[in-house]
């Protein structure tokens, strides 16, 4: 019986998934701001509320990249995470307006190079308050468009003073 059940539930999940998938569904961004006390947020409702489209998706992506990253360190804290969002302007471009959560480098590798080394970001920030959040965002957005680029990559990592370390290609 338990086998049974354990099958009827495993199909029940593959066909809701099979339903959500093959929706034909818009990229959405939230025009209202979520109040939850226990949630990280990098901005504050009223800078929210004023920050362009394109802000709010950044917004959207880089509380939801540090909120993973909290529950993941919390259920494992000897682990280090990082979270790589990208950014495009078309918010159509699924690929481009994506976030990625992996296991963190460890910096005491010996067998890492200077080859194998990662780029030079070309800006990072280090984001304590939400002051500093929405000046960062804005920064990326000026960057994006004095290199006329369409989309841009960014590294979010929570750093040893819990705030947030911000770098972009």
């Amino acid at each position: 019986m338990k086998k049974y059940q354990s099958s009827l539930l495993f199909a029940t999940i593959c066909v809701l998934f099979l339903f959500s998938c093959t929706k034909d569904k818009a990229l959405v961004t939230r025009t209202t701001y979520l109040e939850n006390a226990g949630v990280y947020k990098s901005v504050t409702k009223e800078e929210y509320l004023k920050a362009s489209v394109l802000e709010r998706r950044f917004i959207d992506q880089i509380d939801g990249a540090v909120n993973a990253l909290d529950i993941l360190k919390k259920n494992n804290p000897q682990q280090d995470y990082v979270a790589i969002i990208t950014i495009d302007k078309d918010p159509d471009n699924k690929l481009h307006n994506s976030i990625l959560i992996g296991i963190a480098e460890n910096k005491n590798d010996d067998m890492k190079t200077d080859a194998d080394a990662d780029p030079a970001p070309d800006g990072k920030c280090h984001v304590c308050g939400l002051m500093s959040a929405y000046s960062c965002i804005s920064e990326v957005e000026k960057y994006m468009d004095a290199k006329n680029q369409d989309s841009i990559s960014a590294t979010i990592t929570r750093s040893a003073d819990n705030c947030v370390d911000i770098k972009y290609h």
